[in-house]
């Protein structure tokens, strides 16, 4: 079983996103902003990183930015879900690693067939 992590600071999106991962048989853990993400990265082992880009303490791009830049995380497959469609955000998210970035609202289908691509899983 793939274990999740989904990061971001509204609680609702994250149980949201929770309750659709689960369902398809992920083992989610939820982080409310990067800080909070690598504390858990570095406890744990996950198999992939949802984030959000726009957070308090450390946002989605930090985060990608330490995941990337660490031996220990790097291989780590990292999906941005943001509110900010600008094309130059999605450029700079993807330049600094990030597998796939999705516009939020997604619905739970894209968000799973997205997953389960990068997984490479059913």
């Amino acid at each position: 079983m793939a274990r999740i992590m989904v990061v971001d600071d509204s609680g609702m999106t994250r149980k949201m996103l929770s309750l659709s991962l689960s369902r398809e048989g992920f083992a989610v853990e939820t982080a409310e902003n990067g800080t909070d993400a690598l504390e858990k990265l570095f406890k744990d082992r996950y198999d992939l990183v949802i984030t959000d880009m726009n957070m308090p303490q450390m946002d989605g791009m930090e985060l990608l930015r330490h995941v990337r830049n660490d031996s220990q995380y790097y291989s780590i497959p990292v999906v941005v879900l943001s509110s900010n469609s600008a094309p130059e955000e999605v450029q700079r998210a993807m330049k600094a690693g990030a597998n796939y970035y999705l516009i939020k609202p997604t619905d739970s289908t894209k968000l799973i067939e997205c997953v389960r691509k990068v997984l490479r899983v059913g």
